[in-house]
């Protein structure tokens, strides 16, 4: 397996939090050798090295990374030479995408049946999909920098969202 994103994030959360390979085993019950081939790619992370990093170093890229890597699909960390992650770049930008995916969500037509509609309305089906996708991008970049900043814990604000989500009948327990 090629070195992925998720396991250059691995190694450098360990690195950002002054660990060792050593220390960061003893923490999660790991061997050294285990975390040192998740971080070298030879293994995929595991989610006990992701959940590691968010819960006790309230850094989400590792899990961000490595869910990516499982699914295919979903955010990653931007980490392009373009790319501005100062929490008032990233404010900028998620209040952007969310003004982007508001108004392409409004241009689509969802009350007709799917197989009636016209090449254009498709067109803005696909459109009003890739907006709303940057605008996700954005959003959890958005939370994942705010709480970084500013000390929010990453694992807290997404427990809490959950339980607004039970309480209000949207999830089952």
């Amino acid at each position: 397996m090629n070195k992925g994103r998720a396991a250059k994030a691995a190694k450098s959360a360990r690195k950002d939090s002054g660990l060792t390979q050593l220390q960061l085993s003893m923490d999660i019950d790991y061997s050294r050798e285990a975390v040192s081939k998740q971080e070298h790619g030879e293994y995929r992370v595991q989610p006990e090295l992701a959940k590691h990093y968010t819960t006790r170093h309230q850094n989400p890229w590792v899990a961000m990374e490595a869910a990516h890597e499982y699914t295919g699909w979903g955010p990653v960390k931007l980490d392009g030479d373009l790319v501005d992650l100062h929490r008032s770049s990233v404010k900028a930008k998620a209040i952007e995408e969310l003004q982007e995916a508001i108004d392409a969500i409004e241009n689509i037509d969802v009350v007709n049946h799917p197989n009636s509609l016209a090449s254009f309305e498709r067109k803005n089906v696909e459109d009003a999909l890739e907006e709303v996708v940057e605008a996700i991008t954005a959003s959890n970049h958005l939370v994942a920098v705010l709480c970084a900043e500013y000390a929010f814990k990453w694992d807290k604000v997404w427990s809490d969202h959950t339980r607004q989500l039970k309480a209000k009948g949207y999830v089952k327990s």
